[in-house]
């Protein structure tokens, strides 16, 4: 697989992902065929992710107002 066409593919790799990660450590040898496919699969799962997930970057004023909001503000403070 050199990429994910669809929401059965990227489910399917993300549990293979969940699988593969308690097998993988920071001991585990780069050419691990554990470490290997993790690898392959994580960049394929974060390349799927990034282009059909994507929430975009917040403007000024919705952050403003998330902070105003989670901080009990309901008028601005000058």
């Amino acid at each position: 697989m050199t990429r994910i066409e669809n929401e059965e593919q990227y489910n399917w790799a993300v549990a293979r992902v969940e699988q593969l990660l308690p097998l993988v450590t920071d001991d585990t040898p780069r050419n691990d065929p554990n470490s290997i496919e993790l690898d392959l699969l994580s960049n394929l799962v974060a390349d799927y992710s990034d282009e059909h997930f994507s929430i975009g970057r917040p403007s000024a004023l919705s952050i403003i107002n998330e902070m105003m909001a989670s901080n009990k503000i309901v008028e601005p403070v000058f």
